[in-house]
């Protein structure tokens, strides 16, 4: 069996982030009903008592989890975008697929929570993170809207459709292109990704050449 790991001594903090790294484990591997209190102890190598002690429940401990796996991913934007890093459309795909490498489960976990049905929290997903991960695709528009960059006729929720296909969906495709075509999420095949994607949107949203 495979670890998480912590040190025999653990602080309260080092327990409840082992239980989280685990939930993010097990949570992608298995629908939620399928995932057991105890799998998550053994995996977090704490008793199962200490989730009810930091989370109340098992869904309170999914629902840290995805707070934690999203908000790294979210942050990690905002960071950009309030830096003023974003000069390019190619810079918000970069920056992106550098945060998701980070926090490979989101895609998956927003899949099994938004399509599928197989997780148990569909509107805590929308109303706490669906929405605020929407708000930062506008940001983005509005960004580039102020700096003359978007047509004018462009619809900007078909703005935010088009980069949350391009940047989130290859993600979810990413076992199966690994069967069908042998392709691995490296960083070679991220870099002609990130090129890829950059064409589409610059060509289809942008005046002329940024």
């Amino acid at each position: 069996m495979s670890h998480v790991g912590r040190p025999a001594n653990a602080s309260n903090e080092q327990k409840r982030a082992a239980l989280i790294k685990a939930a993010r484990v097990k949570f992608v591997q298995k629908d939620y009903d399928k995932v057991s209190i105890r799998e998550l102890a053994e995996l977090a190598q704490v008793n199962s008592a200490m989730i009810k002690y930091y989370f109340q429940s098992k869904e309170g401990l999914y629902k840290a989890m995805i707070e934690d796996v999203t908000g790294q991913v979210m942050s990690g934007i905002k960071q950009h975008l309030a830096s003023g890093q974003f000069h390019s459309i190619e810079g918000f795909f970069r920056s992106f697929y550098e945060v998701i490498k980070q926090s490979p489960e989101f895609p998956m976990l927003m899949l099994k929570e938004m399509i599928l049905n197989q997780g148990v929290c569909r509107d805590y997903f929308v109303e706490r993170i669906g929405k605020a991960h929407m708000a930062l695709f506008d940001q983005l528009f509005d960004h580039f809207k102020r700096a003359g960059k978007l047509r004018d006729d462009l619809d900007p929720k078909l703005f935010r459709m088009s980069l949350l296909a391009l940047t989130i969906h290859p993600w979810h495709m990413r076992e199966l292109v690994y069967k069908v075509e042998g392709i691995e999420y490296d960083d070679e095949f991220l870099e002609n990704l990130i090129q890829h994607n950059t064409q589409l949107i610059q060509f289809g949203c942008f005046k002329g050449e940024q």
